[in-house]
């Protein structure tokens, strides 16, 4: 039989979401303006998606404090996206380029060795992050009719690949970011910034050591303490915290409770825990949640009971294949995001940011002519629950199966919309090595065939990639390197289990049953929609069903609507309003 969920209409779950009210957890890393050469501007389709809260990390030097890339780096995450027949050396030869010359602070690594600010915070390069920021803050009214004020977390540190070495100053690496929230937290209106930059996570995964080349957490407490001190010197309200590990579940860890202890014991002001979450060692979405309520449970053996708990990077595999870029795209994933999405609601996460938004790579988007993934279906789903029926129903589910609902509804209490997604747990679609291999997609890539000179020169692409701003120089000939080490050995970590699941029922579809529904039998209307691997990028709303294809009914104000179809890797989405004539299909 297929499984079934109850809920009760006249009940909201006040032990979910925030109150009861759905968390806005639909966050992204990157950007919906193009970090380079061929990728796309998203400004539309980040709206469609909701999408009210950045990360502004990995950007290829747009909001770096410093950066030192090398040229044709095979390790990229970027060189899987590229085809073979194409100049792969050119394309990885311009991220580097970008990404150092585009930093904020092209001479910090030279300044910091000498002991310098002034040196380190000569020729700094605001105008290209300021470009970006105001764009992306200020959201294009044309494309914007939700108004959707969207608000940046600026992640302090560098893009992916941007040197794995501790800064060499802490002092003068702390004046440098105190100047940034300087200008981006105190005095935004006079940059021409809509609001204020209100979160500043300090550093990334410090925990892995191609991110931060110690297993000395003492080494980054200093770092993390210094850097707090002046961001709340500049702007008391500023929101400040960290560290972004990416191994979330770690009780008692290093980075998780021993810096919290280190803030405590020294004074230091924290306003945020920030962790990460990809299923690299179950496949299993559950494993969200279990991060959530051991983050929380390190927030409240705290002395800061108060903090809030920030999910900065999430996606179902970490490793940067092709294979595993595509599957990222897939109706896999987007069965796997909406997993999560829902799990979030049940523990404390008061923010989360997806890996990522854009379409570079693990992005949302890729370059199939004309087609929406399934993956972006998926967050624009979520916030067409959210923003449609915000209040979470009690149900009874227990998460041991392949599927999970949830079930809102609107504060007039005549319209409920229900999102369950189907997902089996395998650790086949998160391997690295990826076999099999179910789907491929065209993707979008850095297009390297124009170097920096060329685009400087171009008065188009010097506004595109540059912000009209003329870099100060270039750091590769100014002295502004650092020698990267030989990695430690990092430290040991905790890691998560796969949770036991049963697929005997799911597998066979769904039944929701909803309770205490007082629509009229003669007028309410049902509508049902499921992500399909290709819709139109203009049009994120995934395939309207055929009323033929599922079957409700209301008797004794009980309301059951029943889908075989929501099978293995299924997102559907049912809305069930009182009035027929109410308009539910929108964008």
């Amino acid at each position: 039989m297929v499984q079934i969920f109850n809920f009760d209409k006249s009940t909201v779950n006040k032990l979910s979401g925030d109150n009861g009210k759905l968390r806005d957890v639909n966050g992204v890393n990157g950007s919906p303006r193009s970090i380079a050469p061929g990728f796309p501007d998203l400004h539309e389709q980040f709206n469609q998606m909701g999408i009210r809260h950045i990360r502004f990390h990995d950007n290829l030097g747009i909001g770096d404090i410093d950066n030192y890339l090398i040229h044709n780096d095979s390790g990229s995450q970027l060189k899987p996206t590229i085809p073979t027949y194409k100049p792969q050396k050119d394309a990885l030869n311009l991220a580097a380029d970008l990404a150092n010359i585009r930093t904020i602070f092209p001479n910090a690594a030279k300044g910091m060795r000498q002991g310098s600010y002034q040196i380190a915070s000569s020729g700094a390069n605001y105008g290209m992050t300021d470009a970006y920021l105001k764009e992306v803050m200020t959201n294009h009214p044309e494309v914007n009719p939700a108004n959707i004020q969207r608000e940046i977390l600026f992640r302090v540190g560098r893009t992916n690949r941007g040197g794995y070495e501790p800064p060499q100053n802490f002092d003068v690496y702390a004046q440098l970011v105190a100047d940034v929230v300087a200008r981006y937290s105190r005095d935004y209106q006079e940059f021409g910034l809509p609001r204020k930059v209100t979160h500043w996570e300090i550093w990334n995964e410090p925990d892995l050591t191609f991110f931060w080349n110690s297993n000395n957490p003492d080494l980054f407490y200093d770092f993390f303490g210094k850097v707090s001190k002046a961001i709340k010197a500049v702007d008391p309200t500023a929101k400040v915290g960290g560290p972004g590990v990416a191994n979330g579940y770690n009780p008692g860890g290093q980075y998780l409770d021993g810096l919290l202890d280190y803030c405590a014991k020294n004074n230091i002001e924290i306003d945020f825990l920030s962790w990460h979450f990809y299923a690299t060692a179950t496949g299993d979405p559950l494993n969200i949640l279990d991060i959530t309520r051991q983050i929380e449970q390190t927030i409240k053996n705290s002395a800061f009971p108060d903090l809030e708990s920030l999910c900065t990077e999430w996606n179902l595999s970490p490793y940067g294949t092709l294979n595993t870029l595509c599957t990222a795209q897939s109706p896999i994933n987007a069965a796997f995001i909406s997993s999560c999405l829902m799990y979030m609601q049940h523990g404390k996460v008061d923010r989360a940011y997806y890996y990522r938004g854009d379409a570079s790579s693990f992005g949302l988007f890729n370059d199939e002519p004309g087609y929406c993934t399934p993956a972006a279906q998926a967050f624009h789903l979520y916030h067409k629950l959210m923003s449609e029926t915000a209040n979470i129903l009690v149900d009874d589910q227990n998460f041991d199966t392949g599927l999970t609902t949830m079930a809102c509804i609107n504060d007039a209490g005549d319209q409920i919309n229900v999102l369950a997604a189907n997902y089996f747990v395998t650790y086949d679609y998160v391997n690295e090595n990826l076999d099999p291999k179910p789907y491929s997609y065209k993707q979008h890539y850095i297009d390297g065939n124009r170097p920096v000179d060329t685009l400087l020169k171009d008065s188009w692409g010097f506004d595109k990639w540059f912000g009209n701003t003329k870099p100060s120089n270039n750091p590769d000939s100014t002295g502004n390197y650092v020698i990267q080490n030989t990695t430690v050995k990092p430290l040991d970590v905790a890691s998560v289990k796969t949770h036991a699941k049963s697929y005997a029922d799911s597998d066979k579809g769904v039944e929701i049953v909803i309770h205490n529904v007082d629509f009229p039998v003669d007028t309410y209307s049902v509508y049902a929609w499921r992500i399909t691997d290709k819709t139109r990028l203009d049009r994120m709303l995934p395939t309207l069903v055929d009323p033929s294809e599922i079957s409700h009914s209301l008797v004794n104000n009980t309301l059951k609507i029943r889908d075989e179809k929501n099978t293995r890797y299924t997102v559907a989405f049912y809305t069930i309003v009182k009035d027929k004539n109410k308009q539910t299909i929108s964008l």
